[in-house]
Order: C-alpha cells, then structure tokens, then sequence
C-alpha cells in the first residue's frame, strides 16, 4: 500500500526535523562533508613571532593552505603560558576554520600548574595530529666560566643566590625547576614570554643561561655560547659533540616538549580525519622535514586517537615532573 500524500507529506518533515536536530548538534558537519573550507583558515600560535613554534607553523602554513584550498593564516596569541592562544580556539566554531599549535606549555604545564585550570586540555579540545617534538639545548653565556654541566652545578653551588637564568617557556621551566632540585642550588629565574624575547637579554649579557631551541641558536653562536647539555634521551645530528642531560651525569627529564594539532572540542569525525591525513602527508614532505630539522623541530605526524592518547599521558607526567621539582600550584 502506498502511504497517503498527508503521512509522505509528514514523514518529510519529521526527516528534515531530524536533519535539522543533527546539525545543530554538530556544528560544521555539512561543511565537513561539501564545501570546507569555505574562508580563510586561521592558525593560532601559543606564542610570539621568531621562536620555534611560530617558525614551525610559518613553515607548513602555505602547505596547509595548498592543500585545503584556502589560506592558512598564523596568529599569534602569546601570554598566559600559551592559554591565550588556547582559549580563543576553545571558543570557536568546531568547523575546521580555526585551529591551534597546541604545545606541552598550553595543554601539559598550565594545566598542572593552576589550581583552577582555565580550560580541560584532553575534553575542550579535538586531537588532529601530533605536530613535532621541541629540542632543547642548555646555552651558556661566554662570559659564565663554565664549560659544562658538571662545572656549572659546581658554580652555582659556590654562588648561591647569584646565578640567574631566563626562561620563555614551560620546558624551560620545569626543566631548569629539575635540574635546581635534583642538585640543590639557589638560583633566580627570569621569566619572558616568549624564547625570542629571553635570547634578546641572553645575547645582551642580562642573563648568563637558558634552554634554548635551535630556532634562536644562529644568534647565540654568533656570540660564541656555549652549549652544555641537550635535554633529549639522545644526542642529536645537528650538535653531536653536545652530551645530553645523562651522559652530564643528572636524571633524565621525563616531559616531553610536544607540539600537536587541535581543533575546538565536538569537530566531525570525518572533518578531523580529512585533516589529519592533509597534514600527515604535509608532515612528512621530504622539504618540510629538512626546514623543521634545521629549526631542531622533529617532525611526528600521527593519527588523531594518537594525538589524543600523548595529551592524557603528557599530562599526568608533567604533572608528575613538576610536583616533584618542587614546582607549586598556582
């Protein structure tokens, strides 16, 4: 039996209720499937213009927008330790036009540091991809007589309460917070917020010290630094002849300095994989890997349930890390 023109008539309806319920409940899911990206898309950096993570972003950023049709456009959004940049992507449209270089500062350190986090890093955000991994070398100035690790944890000891460093972000932080407690020394932090501000009084001689990335090393060398340890399990291509934290005879930091790709929390599954398999293949680009090798960026593209398992885990060790370098909450 054919249904009568007014039962058809409601059985349309209730379908076009029901799609109607369904994309209001996933905001972005028609864009998903037809015409995203339909504008620009906007890139947000946890941090100010010249240091590693913006100079990664700069460096897929064209790659990106090549291969989504539209412009990819870095913005950056430095202070609060990255949550800045963080909270403005939290607050937009899950449509894949606004994503996020989250960073073990935003996702790892400030939500273990807060006794109030500003935001959830593993249930306000959608994992796309893990982006890289950060390497950090200990830099000191030419003028600080040390040549080593050793010899620098023997003259802080003889100087205590006189030996300054700067840190521009969360694993300077808790690496240096580390490295103070594992050995006992008084010494006074400079806090900047960003890397390339801190290597602008490194270089002027205002502070002898700090974890550096590669992206600022051209200027240190220049000036004759010395680097002194690498914090890596290994040694790196770029600096063979540096020692990493172990072979320097002091406990290995265990967080990992992460950079991933997230979206704002509820993106569609389908968008989120269309994109991550853009950027897996951007990632492993043998030109991007070279630009990212010489800015000491390791290139680790992953799938999202990856990208998603590192935040949960990231957490619980820097959490971990710092309570135990005697960092206290905030």
């Amino acid at each position: 039996m054919k249904p009568s023109p007014d039962a058809a008539s409601r059985r349309h309806l209730l379908t076009a209720a029901g799609s109607a319920v369904l994309g209001a409940a996933l905001p972005g899911l028609a864009l998903a499937q037809s015409d995203w990206p339909s504008r620009p898309i906007r890139f947000f950096v946890p941090f100010p213009a010249g240091g590693g993570a913006d100079l990664g972003a700069r460096v897929i950023a064209a790659h990106m927008g090549n291969a989504f049709g539209k412009p990819v456009l870095v913005e950056n959004r430095a202070g609060a330790d990255g949550a800045l940049a963080a909270q403005e992507v939290l607050k937009a449209a899950p449509d894949g036009h606004t994503l996020y270089f989250g960073t073990a500062t935003s996702m790892s350190y400030v939500p273990s540091l807060k006794k109030v986090p500003p935001y959830d890093p593993v249930a306000d955000f959608t994992p796309i991809s893990n982006l890289c991994i950060f390497t950090f070398y200990l830099a000191v100035a030419p003028n600080l007589p040390v040549n080593n690790l050793a010899e620098l944890v023997a003259y802080a000891k003889a100087n205590p309460g006189k030996l300054s460093y700067a840190t521009g972000n969360s694993t300077g932080i808790v690496a240096m917070a580390s490295l103070i407690e594992a050995n006992k020394l008084d010494m006074v932090r400079v806090p900047y917020k960003g890397e390339a501000t801190a290597v602008i009084d490194l270089v002027g001689g205002r502070v002898p010290l700090m974890f550096v990335t590669p992206a600022v090393l051209p200027q240190l060398l220049k000036e004759k630094f010395r680097l002194i340890a690498v914090l890596l399990p290994e040694r790196t291509r770029t600096f063979p002849n540096v020692p990493t934290m172990a072979e320097a005879g002091q406990p290995l930091v265990n967080i990992r300095p992460w950079g991933g790709l997230l979206g704002p929390a509820r993106m569609p599954k389908e968008l989120v994989d269309r994109i991550s398999k853009d950027f897996n293949l951007i990632m492993r680009r043998p030109d991007v890997v070279e630009q990212y090798d010489k800015l000491g960026l390791l290139p680790t593209p992953s799938t999202p349930d990856v990208m998603a398992a590192q935040v949960k885990d990231q957490l619980g060790i820097w959490s971990r890390t710092m309570r135990a370098a005697g960092i206290e909450l905030e």
